[in-house]
């Protein structure tokens, strides 16, 4: 299954709000390489679910630079009942746990991370946070603010015992991707030298795939103040109605955490860091504060914010036809012109031996049959996907 922004799940956030204090400013502001300050970047989001946990690590990094993950730290999380869980790095800045475990009411855990130059941080102990009942994923037909028509997908949670006060959420959406055509020939490249290609029957499906994307914005919500701790048609996505997820068939896994004050702050300090738009505005937020604590550094900052929570999920289906009879679904993700050329074009040899048009068809003439081809996204629907269908998937 392909992921979009599978990486740094929510890391990516703060990177992408770190650098708005650089690119953010309303006209072009270069800011010199002396005056940047390397800052540590934790993301440690560890749940109820009994699962291989994971965390992850990086530096900040200047725009137009590659992320700069931390390699080669020692990661474990312990807990008040004796058990220490070792996480090991699986690809850069990414560490997994090497067993699995799922954080447990009434225990408390603690994060130790020592970086490869000596680096070490601390956060913890910290106890679960108050459940609560994710009580249904409710998608409906609505109008953006902007007066664009589409769907949103909206969620309601309670918590009976009237405990849970701050609320978070994620989603991890799947959709079919179906190719525009569905040949059952290809051309190959036989030759170089001439140039010549061949049809040939396919080998491999095309036509149907499953693209998987993650949330990439903070969705947070809150209780406080309320005669229930109960959230009411909190808005988790919109999609337009010409939004290309809906052109064949959708589905969305919606996950909810109950957090504590500190999460919170700090999400919402992160998001309103996000939307300074310049360097210069008279309320630019100060320095993020999270949870993880310097313990013995060379003057090394750290961001981030090491949580414990219990995560409930649903997941829903749904289809454009659903909530619109118009019979008039998205277009495809991308235009799919066609061009028709005889077998031996060399304008045909190349577009086939770059891999950037497919076969489509053939259109007899009286002379010779012309072969129709396309952009190859428009065939091969693993330029978007994978054609493994997951395993939750419904039709």
């Amino acid at each position: 299954m392909i992921l979009e922004n599978s990486k740094f799940r929510r890391s990516i956030c703060v990177f992408a709000v770190l650098l708005s204090f650089f690119i953010g400013c309303t006209e072009p502001f270069e800011a010199p390489e002396e005056d940047f300050e390397d800052i540590l970047v934790i993301d440690a989001l560890i749940t109820s679910q009994e699962k291989h946990q994971e965390i992850y690590i990086s530096n900040t990094f200047l725009f137009g630079s590659t992320v700069q993950t931390e390699n080669g730290a020692s990661v474990s999380i312990s807990d008040d009942m004796g058990n220490n869980f070792v996480f090991s790095e699986a690809e850069p800045g990414t560490y997994i746990s090497d067993a699995t475990f799922g954080v447990q009411s009434g225990v408390s855990y603690t994060l130790s991370i020592n970086t490869s130059n000596g680096n070490s941080f601390r956060a913890g102990p910290l106890l679960i946070s108050q459940d609560a009942e994710l009580e249904g994923i409710i998608p409906v037909r609505s109008t953006d603010d902007n007066g664009q028509e589409g769907i949103s997908i909206l969620a309601n949670s309670f918590d009976p015992e009237g405990e849970a006060v701050f609320y978070r959420y994620d989603y991890e959406e799947t959709f079919k991707v179906v190719s525009v055509a569905d040949p059952i020939y290809d051309l190959v490249v036989v030759s170089e030298t001439p140039p010549t290609l061949e049809r040939v029957a396919k080998t491999r499906e095309e036509n149907i795939c499953y693209r998987t994307q993650l949330s990439n914005e903070i969705l947070i919500a809150t209780a406080e103040n309320l005669s229930e701790s109960r959230i009411r048609d909190f808005p988790v996505r919109f999609l337009p109605k010409t939004a290309f997820e809906l052109r064949s068939r959708y589905s969305i896994l919606v996950n909810q955490y109950v957090q504590s004050r500190t999460a919170q702050t700090f999400y919402e300090d992160l998001r309103d860091f996000s939307n300074v738009r310049t360097v210069f505005a008279q309320t630019q937020p100060g320095f993020i504060k999270g949870n993880i604590v310097a313990e013995n550094t060379n003057g090394t900052r750290v961001l981030g914010l090491f949580e414990v929570s219990q995560v409930n999920s649903q997941r829903i289906f749904l289809e454009y036809e659903d909530f619109f009879s118009d019979n008039d679904p998205p277009n495809f993700i991308r235009d799919c012109p066609t061009d028709q050329y005889p077998l031996s074009s060399p304008i045909l040899f190349d577009l086939i031996k770059s891999g950037t048009h497919k076969y489509r068809g053939e259109e007899p003439t009286p002379l010779q049959n012309l072969y129709i081809v396309s952009p190859r996204g428009c065939i091969d629907c693993t330029v978007y996907g994978t054609t493994e269908v997951p395993d939750f998937w419904e039709e």
